[in-house]
C-alpha cells in the first residue's frame, strides 16, 4: 500500500494539486511501470498512461482510508497530465530503468545504446530517444530531481559532465559538448544487501578465504577492496559491512553516495557524507579531508571512505590510522601488489604532497589486508589476498596469503599469515587451512 505522508494545509478538488502529493503519485506511477512487462517504443505513451491511472487510483484509495478527499476535478486532470510528461521526458530511459534485468546501460548518442544483462550477456537496445538533443534533456529531467536522484544538479554548456546517484543506488554518468554526442552511462548494483554467506555460495571465494575476511572484520583489520570496473568491489564491501554489529557508529566518505549504508537495514547508526563540488562561482566546496575532520568530532566507531580515485587516499589513510580501525574503502587496480604503488602516486598528488616513504610508512603501520577481485563477463571471484607487513622506505612489505592459481586464476593458498596476526584473527574464530595442497 502507498504511505500517504502529512501534507500542509488541505487538498482542494478543484485547484492545483499539492506538490507532495504531485512527488507521491510521479513514485508509484514509476514503480507501477517497473512492476509490469517492458514496453516497446510503440507501447511507451499507453504504458505511461496506465501507470498513471494506477497510480492515482492508489493514491485515491489512500486518501479516502486516511479520511482525506480524493484526487478529483481539475487537479487530478492536471496531476495526470504532469506526471505522464514526466514519465514521457525520460523517454527510452524509463523503459530501460524499469528493467530489472538490466545491470549496465550505455547511450554513445541517443540511437547508439548498449544494454548489459545481470547475467553478463550484452546487446544493444532501441533508442532511447529521437534525437541527441531529446536525450540531454532526459538526462536533465534526472538532473534536476523529477523524483529520481537524490538531488538537483546541472547539466548543460557551463556544466557539461554530471555524476548522479539515481534512488535505487544506480550511478549515473553524463557528458555533452565535450564527446562527439552525448554519452550517458548508468551502473546499477543489484546486491544492495548482500550478505558474505551469499557471495562465497556464488563462488566468488572459497570458505577459507570467507572465513579469513569474517575474523578480519571482527579483528577491526584495516582492508581496501582492490579490482577493475565492475569487478564487484562495493558489493563486497557491503558484505563485509554487514558484518559490522549493528549498533557501530560508522561515518561513511565518498564522492558520490555509492556504499549505501545508510539505508541498509542492518546498519542503525550511520552518517554519510558526500564530497561537493564548488559552484561555478568556484564556492560552497567540501572536501573529502574535510568531510574525514567532521566526521572524527561524530564520535565514529569506524569510518569508511568509499572509492579511492585520487589524492582521497590520504584521507583513507588518515582514517586507518586515527585509532579507529576496521576501515574499508576500494580501489581500481588489476592487482594487489599494485594497489600499493597506486596509494603512492594518488598520495602525492594530495594536498599534503606525500613522499613514497611517507605513503609507504602509513599503508604499512595502518592497512592490514588489500582483496583483489576479477572479473569475466558475468563471473567475479577473488584472486588474490595480501597480507600487509610493514614497510621498508618506500617499499610496503606483504604476503601473498592467496595467490591467482591455475587457468581460472582462483585464489589459492600462497603463503602463511605472519604470526602476530595469526594470533590475532584467530582470537576472533580464524584457523589456518589445513587441506592437502594449503598452508
Amino acid at each position: 500500500m502507498t504511505v500517504i505522508g502529512a501534507s500542509r494545509g488541505a487538498h482542494s478538488t478543484t485547484g492545483a494539486a499539492e506538490p507532495e502529493l504531485g512527488e507521491q503519485v510521479f513514485a508509484v506511477a514509476r514503480r507501477v511501470l517497473e512492476a509490469g512487462p517492458v514496453p516497446d517504443a510503440s507501447e511507451r505513451a499507453e504504458a505511461f498512461e496506465q501507470a498513471v491511472d494506477e497510480a492515482v487510483r492508489q493514491i485515491n484509495r489512500d486518501l479516502l482510508t486516511a479520511g482525506r478527499e480524493p484526487i478529483a476535478g481539475a487537479a487530478q486532470t492536471q496531476l495526470r497530465q504532469w506526471t505522464a510528461a514526466r514519465l514521457a521526458g525520460l523517454g527510452g530511459l524509463a523503459v530501460l530503468l524499469a528493467d530489472a534485468s538490466i545491470e549496465d546501460i550505455v547511450c554513445n548518442g541517443c540511437d547508439n545504446v548498449w544494454i548489459q544483462r545481470s547475467d553478463g550477456t550484452r546487446e544493444q537496445a532501441a533508442p532511447v530517444a529521437d534525437s541527441d538533443a531529446e536525450l540531454i534533456a532526459a538526462v536533465q529531467v534526472l538532473a534536476a530531481g523529477a523524483g529520481l536522484s537524490d538531488t538537483e544538479r546541472r547539466f548543460d554548456r557551463a556544466a557539461p559532465a554530471l555524476n548522479l546517484q539515481l534512488p535505487d543506488g544506480s550511478r549515473l554518468h553524463a557528458i555533452r559538448d565535450v564527446a562527439h554526442r552525448p554519452s550517458v552511462s548508468i551502473r546499477r548494483h543489484r546486491l544492495a544487501e548482500v550478505d558474505l554467506g551469499q557471495l562465497e555460495r556464488g563462488g566468488m571465494f572459497s570458505p577459507q578465504v570467507a572465513s579469513l575476511l569474517r575474523a578480519a572484520v571482527a579483528a577491526d583489520c584495516n582492508m581496501v577492496v582492490a579490482g577493475p570496473m565492475g569487478s564487484g568491489k562495493t558489493t563486497l564491501l557491503r558484505a563485509l559491512a554487514g558484518l559490522l554489529p549493528a549498533d557501530e557508529r560508522i561515518v561513511t566518505i565518498e564522492d558520490n553516495y555509492e556504499l549505501g549504508l545508510h539505508t541498509d537495514a542492518r546498519h542503525g547508526n550511520v552518517v554519510a557524507l558526500q564530497v561537493r563540488e564548488p559552484n561555478i562561482e568556484g564556492a560552497g566546496g567540501i572536501s573529502a579531508g574535510e568531510l574525514f575532520r567532521e566526521s572524527l568530532r561524530m564520535r565514529p566507531d569506524r569510518v569508511i571512505v568509499g572509492e579511492v580515485r585520487g589524492p582521497e587516499v590520504a584521507v583513507m589513510l588518515d582514517a586507518m590510522s586515527n585509532g579507529a580501525d576496521g576501515s574499508l574503502s576500494t580501489i581500481h587496480t588489476s592487482s594487489s601488489a599494485g594497489v600499493f604503488t597506486k596509494m603512492k602516486t594518488y598520495a602525492r598528488k594530495a594536498p599534503a604532497g606525500y613522499e613514497p616513504e611517507a605513503t609507504a610508512e602509513l599503508i604499512g603501520g595502518s592497512l592490514d589486508l588489500v582483496i583483489q577481485l576479477t572479473q569475466v563477463r558475468e563471473r567475479r571471484w577473488v584472486a588474490s589476498v595480501r597480507e600487509v607487513c610493514g614497510s621498508e622506505g618506500a617499499m610496503v612489505v606483504s604476503n601473498e596469503l592467496y595467490a591467482p592459481t591455475g587457468p581460472d586464476r582462483v585464489a589459492q593458498a600462497a603463503t602463511p599469515l605472519s604470526a602476530a596476526r595469526a594470533e590475532r584473527l584467530a582470537e576472533h574464530g580464524w584457523r589456518p587451512p589445513t587441506m592437502q595442497g594449503r598452508w
